[in-house]
């Protein structure tokens, strides 16, 4: 509940969460709009992403991941549903993954869709029975799968075409877990993007016009997660990263004292990005 109170004090002024109403209603008359309706409705709302962590198998390979990939292609596409999906491989080994297998979806309901579908087809069951020392995704029941909605209130900067399949480039991706301080929310943190990173961002893309750079801030679904939100830096590859944070060291100090003082922030996570279809309608 703190958390919906949150991202309704913050992300929606435009909906005043259902509270500018003509009439007085009773308290129980009332309801309060859910957290996905208060996602959907930010203009800055992105979609709705399931992360699953992946683990690799005693016969994970490049090629053996390539035919795990194309049939989960297959039994993605079965759902239906259009979806974007991509995976996030971690620079510095991580105990609890070997990586991080996305899909996301234009809204909460077109994922509660997709996953109905899968799982009708038993498309987990198929994938196992093919290729059960290759991959896990999500954990045996599923216990490994996170919902996020995502926010994305800038455009990229000179966006690219994902490439696709096993020779593609990687993209960089820095993401941080973050919580906010007493007194701070989503309102706090957007006036800092807006006034301050944002100007910021402009001035940097002038004097670097070849750079290709967005971000995400990303609330967990579950509410009862240790943390308020995830920042997500993604830049076309790993230079441009390196170029951008040295710039944001040198000239951003004072704009990240702002942010510090909304929210603490662990140091980031570096992966690199896979695209695994890219669909401009989903």
């Amino acid at each position: 509940m703190r958390k919906l109170i949150v991202i309704c004090s913050v992300l929606l002024a435009t909906v005043g969460c259902a509270q500018k109403e003509a009439t007085v209603q009773s308290p129980a008359a009332v309801q309060a709009p859910s957290m996905t309706e208060i996602a959907e409705a930010n203009p800055t709302y992105w979609g709705y992403i399931d992360y699953l962590w992946a683990k690799n198998g005693e016969s994970f390979s490049e090629d053996a991941f390539a035919a795990y990939l194309a049939d989960w292609l297959t039994e993605a596409d079965a759902t239906n549903v259009p979806y974007n999906s991509f995976g996030y491989v971690p620079v510095t080994p991580n105990e609890d993954f070997d990586g991080v297998w996305a899909v996301a979806w234009k809204s909460k309901a077109l994922r509660d869709e997709a996953w109905k579908n899968w799982m009708a087809n038993e498309s987990t069951e198929k994938l196992t029975s093919t290729h059960s020392a290759t991959i896990n995704l999500g954990g045996e029941n599923y216990e490994n799968v996170f919902g996020f909605y995502a926010f994305r209130p800038r455009e990229m900067s000179n966006p690219w075409i994902s490439e696709i399949g096993p020779d593609q480039t990687p993209y960089n991706v820095d993401i941080q877990f973050c919580n906010f301080n007493d007194g701070q929310g989503f309102d706090q943190l957007k006036d800092v993007v807006a006034a301050e990173f944002s100007p910021w961002l402009d001035a940097y893309d002038k004097k670097h016009p070849a750079a290709s750079y967005n971000f995400s801030i990303e609330v967990p679904a579950n509410a009862d997660a240790t943390f308020d939100y995830i920042w997500k830096n993604i830049h076309r590859n790993t230079l441009q990263a390196n170029e951008g944070n040295a710039a944001w060291a040198e000239t951003g100090g004072d704009i990240q004292a702002k942010f510090d003082a909304v929210a603490v922030c662990q140091p980031p996570g570096r992966f690199a990005g896979y695209s695994f279809r890219d669909d401009e309608e989903a």
